[in-house]
């Protein structure tokens, strides 16, 4: 069902050149969920600036003080963002895309004939690790942390002889 993040779907669509209509490579259902995955990949990434409802819409964490621009004027989804939340799917689209096809990379030999498809996984995987490297330099990724400390005061018992 459509989600207020299909007005994201053709700019997904130009970034994995899926411009055909009468030839796309991907449902619009599957970008739908790339995008609803992206929001909810990014949460942490984004200090759960942006949460999902249980349709699958997105909307603004009221408890996140630092927007920029007015909802009602340039919707849920900041113009800085969209472009971090159209990467991301990107990156979720075709890493599913590379797994589904993962067993038809092969190559084979004989006396007279070889055959390779392999130089396509390669590039495949050269795409997805220069999105990452985009998406690492455009937004700083979450970072665990250790638990914080707890002070507790030492208590020193003399004992007097």
């Amino acid at each position: 069902s459509p989600t207020n993040l299909d007005n994201l779907i053709p700019f997904v669509r130009l970034r994995v050149g899926d411009l055909n209509p009468s030839s796309y490579r991907y449902l619009d259902s599957w970008i739908r969920t790339a995008l609803v995955a992206s929001i909810d990949k990014l949460t942490k990434w984004w200090n759960y600036k942006y949460l999902l409802d249980s349709n699958f819409n997105a909307y603004r964490n009221s408890n996140y003080l630092s927007f920029t621009y007015d909802e009602s004027i340039y919707g849920v989804i900041e113009p800085g963002d969209k472009d971090v939340l159209i990467l991301m799917a990107t990156i979720i689209l075709l890493e599913g895309s590379l797994e589904n096809s993962a067993w038809n990379f092969h190559s084979w030999r004989d006396a007279e004939i070889s055959y390779s498809n392999l130089e396509q996984s390669r590039t495949r995987n050269e795409i997805l690790s220069k999105l990452w490297d985009e998406l690492y330099n455009t937004l700083k990724p979450p970072v665990k942390k250790l638990a914080r400390s707890r002070k507790q005061r030492v208590i020193s018992i003399e004992t007097r002889s």
